[in-house]
């Protein structure tokens, strides 16, 4: 990515990410890329709204309905004033507070425990909590979460948004230069890989605290609203407070990342690209309209969730983002990785990668981590085999003539 992607669109000097495809290919690629980028921002805003929700609604008198519309509200009132400027900052900042309150309650379960960091990490090996990964090489591997899926599965979620989304490739974009979009691109690598190691961390911690006291856990909750109960029942209220602040303030970075993001593409990539005429004052007006029906119907999907039986809203996003991202990224790197790729090629990746991706979830019993690279790798392959089958064919008629 900080070698080749992201000097490809440095040198578009372009608003959208989208505005590659119809320079590389055609302006329906584009569109089909704009919006399937929308629809998984939707799904996107959902999720996260969702997750906080849990954690917010076990600690106060409100409901789970209440907390996402709280979130979703606010969300949509300081990303409408506020722009690109105040998704920035609220990246920024609420970062800090998310592993500072991550390392907190690490510190705070270890504590609670009557062994310590001993029982911690006694607990841990006697129940292959700290087994890093699971060298199933059989035949059924794919169905779960073993090493090589999850490598695979990593691999993949980490190109789809650097390559092919507005979200991320809008930062690394409206930063001053290249040298400080490619160093920005390396610390964050670095601070995901401390930031993964932290959380899981502390998902081992709530195992072994509640191995120690089950008549604390609820069994009829959630998986996702484990931490949250503990937070409620087990930390002193102050530090409760800025755990769930720091829960609550990642999802809204995340939320109004989303929101302006999908109104940056729908002005830019359908209003004016199809040619609707108008000042720079009506498309920020436009933009800030778009800001409030997205993040409207963020809210309302995230209800739905709310009330569905879902057993991992983090599986349910990777299952969404593979679906939906994996065969744009596959058009994207077909673009920027061949000379030979071209249009019917990429309409042709298109329709393969979202085929593999239906065949593998109704026909299959693969896991959904590997939703991803199947994606890509079919859009890619299909788009690359059908352009040179199209470019050969193109070159015997001509012969022909």
């Amino acid at each position: 990515v900080a070698c080749w992607v992201l000097p490809r669109f440095r040198q578009l000097n372009a608003t959208s990410a989208y505005e590659y495809l119809e320079d590389r290919f055609n302006l329906a690629i584009r569109l089909f890329a704009s919006a399937s980028f929308v629809a998984f921002q939707i799904g996107r805003m959902a999720i996260v709204m969702y997750l906080p929700a849990l954690a917010l609604a076990a600690i106060t008198p409100l409901s789970l309905t209440d907390c996402i519309v709280i979130m979703g509200v606010m969300s949509i009132i300081y990303c409408s004033l506020g722009g690109l400027e105040a998704v920035v900052w609220t990246d920024a900042l609420p970062a800090i507070v998310l592993l500072g309150g991550a390392f907190v309650s690490l510190a705070c379960i270890l504590s609670a425990l009557d062994g310590g960091w001993d029982e911690y990490t006694s607990v841990a090996l006697a129940d292959s909590k700290l087994r890093w990964a699971d060298f199933d090489w059989s035949s059924s591997s794919y169905m779960t979460a073993t090493f090589w899926v999850v490598v695979i599965s990593g691999i993949g979620q980490s190109i789809i948004p650097y390559s092919s989304d507005q979200a991320v490739v809008q930062r690394y974009v409206s930063t001053p230069t290249e040298a400080k979009a490619r160093s920005a691109i390396w610390i964050n690598s670095a601070l995901s890989m401390i930031g993964t190691v932290l959380f899981f961390a502390v998902g081992t911690a709530l195992y072994v605290f509640y191995k120690a006291h089950p008549q604390s856990l609820d069994p009829t909750f959630k998986t996702d609203s484990i931490f949250p109960l503990f937070i409620s029942q087990e930390l002193p209220t102050g530090i409760a407070g800025v755990v769930i602040a720091a829960i609550f303030a990642a999802a809204q970075s995340t939320i109004s990342t989303s929101m302006n993001s999908t109104s940056t593409v729908i002005v830019t990539d359908f209003v004016r690209r199809l040619g609707w005429k108008a000042s720079e004052a009506r498309y920020l007006m436009l933009a800030r309209l778009s800001t409030l029906v997205l993040g409207g119907l963020g809210t309302v999907f995230a209800m739905v969730l709310a009330v569905g039986n879902i057993e991992s809203a983090w599986k349910t996003f990777m299952m969404v983002i593979g679906f939906v991202m994996g065969p744009l990224c596959g058009i994207f790197l077909l673009g920027m990785f061949t000379r030979s790729g071209n249009s019917t090629g990429a309409v042709a990746g298109a329709v393969g990668g979202v085929g593999s991706l239906l065949y593998v979830q109704y026909l299959t019993d693969a896991s959904g981590l590997l939703y991803a690279p199947i994606g890509i790798l079919a859009a890619f392959f299909v788009g690359f085999v059908v352009s040179r089958l199209t470019a050969r064919r193109g070159s015997a008629a001509s012969s022909h003539r």
